[in-house]
């Protein structure tokens, strides 16, 4: 059989690293809120090109803290990507909102732009674009369309950590941008 990830390989090359820093939280019991964590979200945040960074429990907390952050309440539509993780669509049922699905470019499986604007209505709140496989979706037009009708913007990253689009780090690109 011919594996097709080597998880084991993957970290070898950083085991020690990995084990030390593991240890210092194990040593100093502030497993949540401690000085890691906090060097952690400042280290991510500028890998990402964001201004802040914040440590949640998953990227599907994280997607749920930022529709309710950004203020979409029961009964709001938001408008996603047809193609993505579950957790996409289902943080915008948790938060008591519709989604909108909108199709996919055949390019860059990543929603497409010009399909936005038609699926807007007067209850939409925000959009989530999802950057997937390491592509980042069209933000200059999705930020555009957005800022257009006065609609947040949460982009799911999950896939795309590290990613740029036009110069800029994934995370410069709208309201909040969680990953996982």
């Amino acid at each position: 059989m011919i594996p097709q990830i080597d998880l084991k390989r993957q970290h070898d090359a950083l085991r020690a690293e990995l084990l030390e820093a593991a240890g210092r939280v194990l040593d100093s019991c502030r497993f949540i809120l401690g000085p890691e964590g906090q060097a952690l979200e400042g280290e991510l945040a500028a890998f990402c090109g964001a201004r802040h960074g914040v440590g949640v429990n998953s990227g599907t907390d994280a997607l749920l803290l930022a529709l309710k952050a950004v203020g979409v309440q029961p009964g709001d539509e938001v408008v996603t990507s047809a193609f993505s993780f579950v957790a996409s669509a289902s943080t915008i049922v948790m938060a008591g909102a519709v989604p909108v699905f909108v199709d996919i470019d055949p390019q860059t499986y990543n929603l497409d732009p010009a399909r936005l604007e038609p699926a807007i209505t007067p209850r939409t709140r925000a959009v989530v674009p999802v950057h997937l496989y390491g592509q980042p979706a069209a933000m200059d037009a999705v930020a555009a369309i957005a800022r257009n009708h006065g609609l947040a913007v949460v982009a799911d990253a999950a896939q795309a950590v590290g990613a740029r689009y036009a110069d800029r780090g994934i995370g410069a690109w709208g309201d909040a941008v969680c990953l996982s």
